[in-house]
Formats: structure tokens, sequence, C-alpha cells
């Protein structure tokens, strides 16, 4: 998997890169192929933005997130909001392979 990191004026301290990796790499855990995560991370005065773009094989999933006081509490924000839709995709699928499948009387 492929993590690039984009930072609008700001640096991006080590520990947040570090939560992302280890954020990203538990998001495999769905079993969806997932190619690359792209973050851009941002600072406007006091508010800080993530946003995440994840490329799986077929899909590509966007989620942001705003927090005023830290940028680790706005990463793990859009993580979450990352694993919901990633959920949400498998039982999509989960439930069209049910639909297709014949059922059998016992």
């Amino acid at each position: 998997m492929k993590i690039t990191i984009t930072a609008k004026k700001m640096e991006v301290p080590p520990l947040a890169e570090k939560m992302l990796r280890t954020k990203a790499d538990k998001l495999e855990r769905f079993g969806h192929k997932i190619t690359s995560v792209h973050a851009i991370f941002g600072r406007e005065k006091y508010l800080f933005t993530a946003e995440l773009t994840l490329a799986t094989k077929g899909a590509s999933l966007v989620s942001r997130a705003k927090h005023k006081s830290d940028l680790l509490t706005c990463i793990e924000e859009a993580v979450e909001k990352l694993e919901t839709q990633l959920k949400r995709k498998e039982d999509k699928e989960v439930e069209l392979l049910r639909r297709r499948t014949p059922h059998r009387p016992a």
C-alpha cells in the first residue's frame, strides 16, 4: 500500500505520520485490496483539517475531518469515517452475494 502525505501551511509531525501509517494498515482487515492512501493535512488559523482519500479495487473513498485543537484527533476522526464507509461497502458486497446464490429448501 502506498501512502502519500501532503501538508498545506504546516509541518506534519512524525507522530502524526506514524499514527496514519498504523491506522491505514489496520484498515486492510476489512478484506478490501487497498492500493493507496492520500492524506492532505492543513491548518488555517486555529483549525486543523485532514482529508483522506483511500483507493481500493473498484472504488475510491474520501473522508474529511476538522478539529480545533489537535491534528491527531482530526486524523482519528477521518479514519473512523473511512472505517464506516468500508464496513458499508463490505455489507453491500455480502448482500449482493447472498442475493445471487439460489435458496435451497431443507
